[in-house]
C-alpha cells in the first residue's frame, strides 16, 4: 500500500505535463479558426461563463452556470456538482442529495444560498441522527443561476467548513431580460418500477421600463417515484464455533423499497433600485415535500442463534455459509425467519426570507442583510414484524448474498412479533443580521478593505412519540391477515420473483392499528433534544493588487454560545416506560475561533494563473453529538454488556489548517488545463468510543455500564491533487474531464477519515452545433469508509454510472429534451471490512426523462 501513493501522484503529474505539451497546438489551431467574434450560447457558452468565473475569482473556485445545470443530465444541484473536480456526492433514493468536498464528510462542508444558511428538515427516520449536512434534494436545479464551490477560505465568507463552501446564487430581475418566460415539462420513467413521474417548472422575470423595479417568480413541481431492491446482511456479529471466535452475518435478507416524493418549490425575488446608489433586494423561497415510503423485507434471522450455526464454511474468521436450526423454545430472540413491513409517511418544508439593502457611495459599498430561514419536518413511521421458526440456510460465498427458507413455509406460518409507530418531529430555525462595508482605497497596492459584523441565532430540535402494539397481547395475528400470498417480481431488475418476499396490504394494516388498542404509548425522551447556537462574527479583509500579484488577506472572529437541553435517563430491564427514570439536563458553554486566511494569485502569463492559499478553518460537530442526553440499561445479552450512550455538549469543533497550490492554463476562452495540490492538517477530529462508567440502577446499586460517547480525538492529514481539463475543439465537439486523488493519514493508528474516496473522476464528451446538443457523461467515486455497524467498520464500494443528454431546438422558442440517468444500470454495493463480508447491494435501475422546454 505504501508504494502506491506516490505512484498515483507521479502518474497524474506526468499526465498533466504531457497534456500541457500537446494542448498549445490545439489552442493555436482553435485560435486560427476564430475568424470572427461570435457570441457562444447553449452549453458551450455556459462552459465559457463558468471558466470566466473561475479565472476572475480571487480564491480557488470552481463554478457551474445556469446553462450547465439546465443542460446537464442532472435532476438536482448535487447531481450537477458531481461534475466538479474534487466533489463527491452521496445518493439517497437514487438521487444525489449530499456532497463531500475533497474527502470531507457532508456535514463538514457549508452550503449558502445567496450568501446565507438554509434551514433543512427531513421526513425520514434518519432525523434520529440529525446532521448539519445540507439536503440538496429540496433545491431544484431550475431555480439556480450560478453555483460556486470555494475550496479556499476568505475572511468575508461564513465559517463552518473544513472541506469547501458552496455558494448558490439565484437569478435577479434587474439583471435579466424583461418579460422573460421559461416553461418546462418532463416525464421521468424508472425502468425497474415501470413508474412515470412528471416534472414541471416555470420561471418568469419582469422589470419596468426604467429598469429600477423588477420581480421574478419560479415554480417547480417534481414527482420522484423510485423503487430500490436490496440484498443485505445487516452487518456482522461475534460468533463462536468449537471455541473459535468468529463473525457471522446478523441477518441475510431481501427487501423492496418504494418511495414517492412530491416536491413543490416556489421562489420570488423583488428588486428595487431607489436611485443609482440605493438598491433593495428581497429573496424568498418556499419548498415543501410530501413523502410516502413503503418497504417489505424477508429472510434468515441469524443473530438469535449465531452460536448454533451448523454445516458452516469459513473464510478467515468469517462464517460465509451455514444453516441455522429452528429453536421454538428460545423466547428471548426473534425466530430464524423474519418478515417485516414498514411505511414512512410525512412531509417537510423550508422557508427563506432575506432582505438586503445595498448603498454605493463614491468610494464605498455598504450592505445590510436581515433574514430568517425555518424548516419543519414530521413523519409517521410504522413497522410490523412477523416470525417463524424453521431451519434456514445462507451463503455469502464470493461476496454474493443468498438465503434459503423452507419450501413449505406459507404466510400462515408467520406469527406476529412486534409492532410500533414512531411520530417524529424536527425543526430548524435561524435568524440573522449582517452588515458589510467595502471601502475602495487610492493606493498603489491595497485596493480595498472589507469589514463586517454578523449575528445569527440558530436552533435545532427533534422529538419522538412512540406507540407500541404487541400481537401476543391482542390475540393471534399472522402474515396471512395482511397478504394474499403474491410475491415481489422482477427482483433486482432480473425478471424473477424473490422467495417469500410477499406483497403487503398496507390498507389492512391501517385498519388493524385503528381498531386495536396499543400496549403503550409515550413521549420517548431518549430521542428528543433542543440545541441552540448563537454565533457572533466579525471580520476584516484587505484586497490587494500589485503588478502581476493580487489576492486578499484577512481574519475572521467567531464566538459560539451553545445551549444543549436533553435528559439523563435509566431504562430498567423492561420495555415499560413507566419504570424508566428521566432527569432533565441543560449544559451551557461557549468557545471562540480566530481564523486567518490568505489568497495569492500570480499572473504568470496572460493565460496562466498561479494560486496559493492558506487558512485556518473550523466546522461545528453534528447536532446529535452535542446533545446533553444520556441513556443506559441493564442487559444480559447485548454486546457490549450493559450498553448505553451519551452526547457530549463540550465537544470542540473540527479544526484544520489548510494550504492550496494550483496552476491554471486557459489556452482558449472555453478551455483549461489545471493542476491543484491541497493539504489539510486536521488538528482534531470526532470519534465515538465506549467508556465504562459506574452508575446506579433503579434500586440504588452501582453497576458498570458501557457508554458510547463522542470524543475529540487526534486529527490527521488529508492531502491530494486535482487535475482538470476542458477543451472546446471549435467544431462542435468538446470534452470536460477531471481526476482527484485524496489521501488521508490519521494520526491515531487504525483510524480512517470517513467519506474519503481516494479516487474520483468524471468525464463528459459533448457535441453541440446548430440546433443539436448531445452529451455523454461518466462519473466515478472510489470506495470509502462510511461508518461502523456493530463493532466493525463498513465501506461503500466504488461506484460509477453513465448519463446522457440530448436536446434539439425546433426553433428559437422550443427545445426537445431527452435524458438518461444511470444508463449503465450500476448497483450500489458495500462490505464490512472485506469482500467476504458483503453488507448490501442496492439496485435502482435506469431512469429516462423526455420533455420539452419553451422560452419566450
Amino acid at each position: 500500500m505504501t508504494n502506491r501513493k506516490p505512484n498515483k501522484l507521479l502518474l497524474a503529474v506526468q499526465a498533466a505535463l504531457l497534456a500541457s505539451q500537446a494542448l498549445p497546438a490545439l489552442a493555436q489551431e482553435a485560435d486560427q479558426n476564430e475568424v470572427e467574434v461570435v457570441e457562444v450560447k447553449g452549453f458551450r457558452g455556459s462552459v465559457q461563463k463558468s471558466l470566466n468565473i473561475k479565472r476572475l475569482s480571487s480564491t480557488i473556485v470552481d463554478a457551474i452556470s445556469a446553462e450547465d445545470i439546465g443542460k446537464f443530465p442532472d435532476q438536482t444541484v448535487a447531481d450537477a456538482m458531481s461534475r466538479i473536480t474534487g466533489v463527491q456526492v452521496e445518493k439517497t433514493d437514487g438521487e444525489s442529495d449530499k456532497v463531500s468536498i475533497r474527502g470531507t464528510a457532508p456535514h463538514l462542508n457549508l452550503t449558502l444560498l445567496n450568501g446565507q444558511n438554509v434551514a433543512s428538515a427531513t421526513a425520514s427516520t434518519s432525523i434520529l441522527t440529525p446532521s448539519r449536512g445540507f439536503n440538496y434534494s429540496l433545491l431544484p436545479a431550475e431555480v439556480v443561476e450560478t453555483l460556486e464551490v470555494h475550496k479556499s477560505a476568505q475572511a468575508k465568507v461564513d465559517e463552518g467548513s473544513i472541506g469547501g463552501t458552496v455558494i448558490v446564487k439565484t437569478r435577479k430581475p434587474l439583471s435579466s431580460d424583461s418579460n422573460y418566460l421559461v416553461l418546462s415539462a418532463r416525464d421521468g420513467y424508472q425502468q425497474s418500477s415501470g413508474e412515470h413521474s412528471p416534472l414541471l417548472s416555470g420561471f418568469y422575470s419582469w422589470k419596468n421600463e426604467d429598469s429600477n423595479f423588477g420581480l421574478n417568480v419560479g415554480a417547480v413541481y417534481k414527482d420522484n417515484s423510485i423503487r430500490r431492491d436490496r440484498l443485505n446482511t445487516a452487518g456482522f456479529v461475534p460468533a463462536q464455533i468449537d471455541g473459535k471466535d468468529l463473525y457471522a452475518p446478523s441477518e441475510v435478507r431481501a427487501s423492496r423499497y418504494e418511495s414517492d416524493k412530491d416536491l413543490n418549490t416556489l421562489t420570488a425575488t423583488f428588486e428595487y433600485a431607489a436611485s443609482d446608489a440605493l438598491k433593495l433586494t428581497f429573496n424568498n423561497l418556499y419548498s415543501s415535500v410530501d413523502v410516502s415510503n413503503k418497504q417489505v423485507a424477508n429472510g434468515a434471522y441469524v443473530v438469535g442463534s449465531v452460536n448454533d450455526i451448523i454445516n458452516s464454511q469459513l473464510v478467515g474468521d468469517t462464517i460465509v455459509s451455514g444453516q441455522v436450526p429452528g429453536n421454538e423454545a428460545d423466547a428471548n430472540w426473534a425466530k430464524e425467519v423474519l418478515y417485516s413491513a414498514g411505511s414512512h409517511d410525512g412531509s417537510y418544508d423550508t422557508r427563506v426570507h432575506d432582505l438586503q439593502l445595498e448603498y454605493r457611495g463614491d468610494n464605498f459599498t455598504w450592505t445590510a442583510q436581515l433574514g430568517q430561514t425555518k424548516a419543519e419536518g414530521e413523519i409517521q413511521d410504522d413497522q410490523v414484524e412477523f416470525q417463524s421458526s424453521a431451519l434456514v440456510g445462507f451463503d455469502l460465498s464470493g461476496g454474493q448474498i443468498h438465503y434459503d427458507l423452507p419450501d413449505d413455509l406459507t404466510p400462515q406460518g408467520y406469527t406476529g412479533l412486534y409492532t410500533h409507530r414512531n411520530l417524529i418531529s424536527n425543526t430548524q430555525k435561524e435568524t440573522y443580521l449582517q452588515t458589510d462595508l467595502n471601502w475602495m482605497l487610492d493606493s498603489d497596492w491595497l485596493k480595498s478593505v472589507d469589514v463586517g459584523l454578523k449575528y445569527r441565532d440558530h436552533n435545532k430540535t427533534s422529538g419522538l412519540y412512540k406507540v407500541v402494539w404487541h400481537p401476543n397481547d391482542v390475540g393471534a395475528m399472522t402474515l396471512a391477515d395482511f397478504t394474499d400470498g403474491k410475491l415481489m417480481d422482477d427482483f433486482m431488475g432480473e425478471g424473477r420473483q424473490q422467495s417469500d418476499l410477499y406483497q403487503f396490504r398496507y390498507a389492512s394494516w391501517d385498519e388493524w392499528t385503528a381498531s386495536t388498542k396499543p400496549l403503550r404509548e409515550y413521549d420517548h425522551m431518549q430521542y428528543g433534544f433542543d440545541l441552540t447556537e448563537k454565533v457572533t462574527n466579525a471580520y476584516v479583509q484587505g484586497n490587494f493588487a500589485f503588478d502581476k500579484l493580487s489576492g486578499n488577506i484577512g481574519v475572521r472572529y467567531a464566538r459560539t454560545e451553545q445551549r444543549s437541553e436533553g435528559v439523563d435517563f435509566y431504562m430498567k430491564y423492561t420495555w415499560d416506560p413507566a419504570s424508566w427514570t428521566w432527569v432533565p439536563v441543560i449544559v451551557d458553554r461557549d468557545y471562540t475561533d480566530v481564523l486567518p486566511s490568505l489568497n495569492l494569485n500570480y499572473q504568470l502569463q496572460d493565460d496562466v494563473i498561479l494560486r496559493f492559499a492558506a487558512s485556518k478553518v473550523m466546522s461545528r460537530p453534528d447536532y446529535d453529538l452535542l446533545t446533553s442526553r444520556r441513556g443506559y440499561r441493564l442487559s444480559a445479552w447485548s454486546n457490549p454488556k450493559n450498553p448505553g450512550f451519551q452526547g457530549n455538549p463540550n465537544l470542540e469543533p473540527y479544526r484544520a489548517t489548510q494550504y492550496d497550490l494550483s496552476a491554471e492554463y486557459y489556452f482558449t476562452k472555453s478551455s483549461i488545463l489545471s493542476l491543484a495540490f491541497f493539504y489539510k492538517d486536521i488538528s482534531t477530529y470526532i470519534d465515538e468510543q465506549y467508556f465504562p462508567e459506574m452508575l446506579p440502577d433503579d434500586e440504588g446499586n452501582v453497576q458498570e455500564y458501557n457508554l458510547k460517547t463522542p470524543v475529540n480525538s487526534d486529527g490527521g492529514v488529508n492531502q491530494g491533487i486535482e487535475v482538470n481539463i476542458q477543451h472546446d475543439f471549435n467544431n462542435g465537439f468538446g470534452v470536460l474531464a477531471n481526476y482527484t486523488y485524496a489521501d488521508a493519514d490519521m494520526d491515531e493508528e487504525g483510524k480512517e477519515l470517513p467519506n474519503n474516496s481516494k479516487d474520483t473522476y468524471n468525464a463528459t464528451v459533448y457535441y453541440e452545433k446548430h440546433d443539436l446538443s448531445v452529451r455523454l457523461s461518466y462519473n466515478y467515486r472510489g470506495s470509502y469508509y462510511a461508518g461502523v455497524v456493530g463493532d466493525l467498520r463498513w465501506y461503500q464500494d466504488g461506484y460509477g454510472q453513465f448519463d446522457a443528454n440530448i436536446s434539439y431546438n425546433l426553433n428559437d422558442n422550443v427545445t426537445l429534451l431527452l435524458q438518461g440517468v444511470n444508463l449503465s444500470d450500476s448497483k450500489q454495493e458495500a462490505n464490512v471490512g472485506d469482500d467476504s463480508r458483503p453488507y448490501f447491494v442496492n439496485h435502482y435501475g435506469r431512469r429516462l426523462f423526455a420533455g420539452v422546454q419553451m422560452k419566450f
